[in-house]
């Protein structure tokens, strides 16, 4: 038996209709919630019998992290794997829109106790166009004790990553402009270019309208983008469009930033993403081998 889907107001009584459609022993794949077109919360309960179940859970990998959309709380093997070839430190590049929350990302990520444990984390900053931007990442940078480069030009990518080149990380800091800025996201794309970071991560804020996230995700492919980010959860924690823009858009989530404080308000983005693959699912009606 598929997916079955069940909605509405109350989560005991979704579950009293699972156990009555399904039987007693139906398992449950996700909850989602979220504001129903009155302004009151509302459940979607996602369930299948233990045989489908199991299957979903074999596809996905016990905590999500088995998926190929998912990375969650990834450690030090996982987070940006190593190519064949590669030397020296491994680049992670932030990318988005202004006020989105990338230097905030950036900081909570490089002081995590737990994603990049026992690496040596360095930062660069090609944010030199926002007011304020280096100053911030300074500040993160300071408290945390730990060594930041900024690029002004061209020019100073390679002097800057010489002198990080003892890190095993360096996160990088990038300008967030609109998308009619059109010199300004070349500019960007050809510093991506020539630091060909192992991962490029799209952040972008919750609460979009679907069709902005939409835009912002095609706006950004340019710039090589693996990943997303959705920040400011806990502003619009019913929100899902960018969860399941994320899994149309085959896009891993890796966190979720759901607050402001520095580093604790940074959580995986699997259990969030699960549900929202499990969902696509459901909307398209194609089978569980197209999108897994």
């Amino acid at each position: 038996m598929p997916l079955e889907s069940f909605s509405g107001p109350a989560v005991d009584v979704l579950l009293a209709r699972v156990r009555t459609q399904l039987g007693p022993e139906a398992e449950i794949i996700a909850v989602r919630s979220e504001a129903g077109p009155d302004g009151r919360k509302r459940y979607q309960v996602i369930a299948a019998d233990p045989e489908a179940a199991e299957l979903e859970r074999r596809r996905m990998g016990t905590s999500g992290g088995g998926h190929p959309l998912l990375r969650a709380a990834p450690g030090r093997t996982d987070l940006a794997r190593r190519r064949e070839g590669d030397k020296g430190p491994q680049l992670i590049a932030f990318v988005g829109p202004t006020g989105v929350g990338k230097t905030t990302t950036i900081a909570k990520l490089a002081t995590h106790p737990d994603y990049l444990k026992g690496r040596k984390v360095g930062l660069l900053c090609l944010d030199t166009y926002r007011v304020g931007a280096i100053e911030q990442i300074r500040a993160y940078a300071e408290i945390a004790a730990l060594p930041l480069e900024v690029v002004y030009e061209g020019s100073d990518l390679a002097p800057a990553l010489r002198r990080l080149g003892d890190r095993d990380v360096i996160l990088v800091d990038t300008p967030g402009r609109g998308p009619r800025a059109q010199a300004d996201a070349q500019q960007v794309r050809q510093w991506l270019s020539q630091l060909q970071p192992a991962e490029t991560h799209l952040v972008l804020q919750s609460g979009l309208q679907r069709a902005v996230a939409d835009r912002m995700i095609e706006a950004h492919r340019a710039h090589g983008i693996t990943h997303l980010v959705a920040t400011k959860l806990d502003e619009a924690p019913d929100d899902w469009t960018l969860f399941d823009a994320a899994a149309e858009a085959r896009l891993p989530m890796r966190w979720v930033s759901d607050g402001q404080e520095v580093p604790k308000d940074l959580r995986p983005a699997a259990q969030r993403l699960l549900a929202a693959v499990a969902a696509l699912r459901l909307r398209a009606a194609e089978p569980a081998e197209v999108l897994a």
